[in-house]
Protein backbone atom coordinates (compact mmCIF):
# COMPACT_ATOMS: atom_id res chain seq x y z
CA UNK A 1 0.00 0.00 0.00
CA UNK A 2 1.34 3.39 -1.01
CA UNK A 3 0.30 7.04 -0.96
CA UNK A 4 0.75 8.81 -4.30
CA UNK A 5 -0.61 11.73 -6.27
CA UNK A 6 -3.42 10.85 -8.65
CA UNK A 7 -1.26 12.47 -11.34
CA UNK A 8 1.11 9.46 -11.06
CA UNK A 9 -1.79 7.31 -12.28
CA UNK A 10 -2.55 9.55 -15.23
CA UNK A 11 -5.37 11.45 -13.50
CA UNK A 12 -5.18 15.25 -13.73
CA UNK A 13 -5.24 15.92 -9.98
CA UNK A 14 -2.60 16.39 -7.32
CA UNK A 15 -4.81 14.77 -4.67
CA UNK A 16 -2.90 12.19 -2.63
CA UNK A 17 -4.56 8.77 -2.54
CA UNK A 18 -3.74 5.38 -1.09
CA UNK A 19 -3.19 2.70 -3.70
CA UNK A 20 -2.53 -0.99 -3.84
CA UNK A 21 -0.43 -2.68 -6.54
CA UNK A 22 -1.56 -6.19 -7.42
CA UNK A 23 -0.22 -8.91 -9.70
CA UNK A 24 -2.09 -11.10 -12.14
CA UNK A 25 -1.70 -12.76 -15.53
CA UNK A 26 -1.04 -10.63 -18.59
CA UNK A 27 -4.48 -11.53 -19.97
CA UNK A 28 -6.30 -10.52 -16.77
CA UNK A 29 -4.36 -7.26 -16.41
CA UNK A 30 -5.00 -6.38 -20.04
CA UNK A 31 -8.72 -7.04 -19.55
CA UNK A 32 -9.19 -5.32 -16.17
CA UNK A 33 -7.26 -2.05 -16.63
CA UNK A 34 -9.87 0.56 -17.53
CA UNK A 35 -8.26 3.78 -16.20
CA UNK A 36 -11.39 4.36 -14.08
CA UNK A 37 -11.17 1.79 -11.28
CA UNK A 38 -8.15 -0.22 -12.36
CA UNK A 39 -4.92 1.42 -13.51
CA UNK A 40 -1.63 0.18 -14.96
CA UNK A 41 0.71 -0.89 -12.16
CA UNK A 42 2.33 2.14 -10.60
CA UNK A 43 6.12 1.78 -10.47
CA UNK A 44 5.78 -1.89 -11.50
CA UNK A 45 5.87 -3.96 -14.70
CA UNK A 46 2.59 -2.89 -16.28
CA UNK A 47 2.31 -6.19 -18.13
CA UNK A 48 1.62 -8.16 -14.94
CA UNK A 49 0.72 -5.51 -12.35
CA UNK A 50 -2.22 -3.19 -11.92
CA UNK A 51 -3.14 -0.55 -9.36
CA UNK A 52 -6.35 0.19 -7.50
CA UNK A 53 -7.15 3.34 -5.54
CA UNK A 54 -8.43 2.60 -2.05
CA UNK A 55 -11.21 5.19 -2.14
CA UNK A 56 -14.32 3.02 -1.94
CA UNK A 57 -14.82 2.82 -5.71
CA UNK A 58 -14.15 -0.93 -5.55
CA UNK A 59 -16.04 -3.06 -3.03
CA UNK A 60 -14.11 -4.72 -0.22
CA UNK A 61 -15.28 -8.08 -1.55
CA UNK A 62 -13.68 -7.34 -4.92
CA UNK A 63 -10.50 -5.98 -3.29
CA UNK A 64 -10.16 -9.15 -1.20
CA UNK A 65 -10.63 -11.24 -4.36
CA UNK A 66 -7.92 -9.24 -6.15
CA UNK A 67 -5.56 -9.64 -3.19
CA UNK A 68 -6.17 -13.39 -3.10
CA UNK A 69 -5.55 -13.74 -6.85
CA UNK A 70 -2.37 -11.67 -6.54
CA UNK A 71 -1.15 -13.81 -3.64
CA UNK A 72 -1.81 -17.00 -5.63
CA UNK A 73 0.33 -15.63 -8.49
CA UNK A 74 3.33 -15.39 -6.17
CA UNK A 75 3.24 -19.04 -5.09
Amino acid sequence: MLSVSKRKLGISSDEIVEILDLRNSFEKVEKIVDHKKYYPGWHMNKKYWYTIILDGSISLKDIYKCIDESYQMTK
